[in-house]
């Protein structure tokens, strides 16, 4: 997932040129697994920066919510509103 979510940022970042159904690809992928995995904290936030890049204004927002989620599951407590 980890090396996923770098290379999608280098293509959005445009430090690559990548054919652009494989970034929509990526960026669905990882969409994807924010929406079903269960991660650590800090890979909601990155994958929720990556998918922003993607097109997708509330990704930021929703994964602040799932980082919280994450936090609360492993015991801790979530300053973020829910």
């Amino acid at each position: 997932m980890k090396s996923l979510l770098i290379a999608a940022g280098f293509a959005l970042a445009g430090c690559t040129v990548v054919p652009s159904g494989s970034v929509l690809q990526a960026c669905r992928v990882i969409e994807i697994a924010a929406a079903e995995a269960e991660m650590a904290p800090a890979w909601y936030i990155g994958a929720g920066q990556v998918l922003e890049r993607c097109g997708l204004p509330e990704a930021r927002d929703r994964a602040e919510q799932s980082a919280c989620a994450a936090q609360r599951r492993n015991g801790y407590r979530c300053e973020a509103q829910p």
